[in-house]
């Protein structure tokens, strides 16, 4: 009998869960209003022209990406830890498919992923800190991605006025309903083909700080309402 338990609940938890979490995000996103920052028309004139890019975003910022007008042919790289099933299935009800791997485990199978998308023309879309952290560092895989590719990354950090910030080791962001969320889009970021690895290291920890400091500015500014970038 613990056995059959055990199993029905497991099969409630992958067929149950994702729908309520689908219909939760998205009953959300309709009493919220959203508003864009930074590079929006360089993003824009990227997705009208149906050309790829790599979307980076902070493993805490995640919960209201998957509303983000600039999602289209998105290949969303999720890890092949437990949760994972979970947030492939969740995603695939927002249109969205996905690859396995991470920076911590699967790193060579989500590297090969990312080159398959980007050469068919999708864009990849991936947390650089996930999905056990440490949280804000930016791991080489996405650089690596980027520099075999030749594709830009766009970095990306959301945060709204009113929110619920968890204790876990990413400050897991949910907002509140009828807050406005703020998307800013960072500038794209290059990476050439022909790097020593201390040259790798150097673009790693620049992209790294550009994150940091985007997060920093949007945060600031649904707090005071004020834009200024630090």
């Amino acid at each position: 009998m613990g056995t059959f338990w055990k199993r029905l609940r497991n099969s409630l938890t992958v067929h149950v869960v994702p729908f309520v979490g689908f219909v939760v995000v998205k009953v959300l996103s309709w009493t919220m209003r959203f508003e864009e920052r930074g590079e929006v028309q360089f993003i824009a004139r990227l997705d009208r022209e149906n050309k790829p890019f790599i979307s980076v975003f902070w493993h805490g910022h995640m919960l209201m990406m998957v509303v983000s007008p600039y999602r289209r042919r998105a290949k969303v790289m999720v890890s092949r830890h437990r949760d994972g099933e979970l947030i492939t299935r969740i995603i695939r009800y927002f249109g969205l498919e996905s690859f396995r791997g991470s920076t911590t485990r699967g790193g060579l199978s989500a590297l090969r992923g990312g080159l398959r998308a980007l050469s068919n023309g999708d864009c990849v879309v991936l947390t650089p800190d996930g999905p056990k952290g440490p949280r804000h560092t930016v791991q080489m895989g996405v650089i690596d991605l980027a520099r075999l590719t030749g594709t830009p990354i766009i970095p990306v950090a959301f945060s709204s006025t009113a929110k619920k910030v968890f204790s876990s080791w990413d400050r897991f962001i949910i907002p509140y309903p009828f807050s406005k969320g703020v998307f800013f889009y960072g500038a794209p970021f290059w990476v050439p083909r022909r790097l020593t690895k201390e040259e790798r290291e150097i673009k790693r920890a620049e992209l790294e700080k550009t994150m940091r400091r985007m997060t920093e500015t949007v945060e600031h500014y649904c707090e005071t309402g004020v834009w200024a970038e630090v």
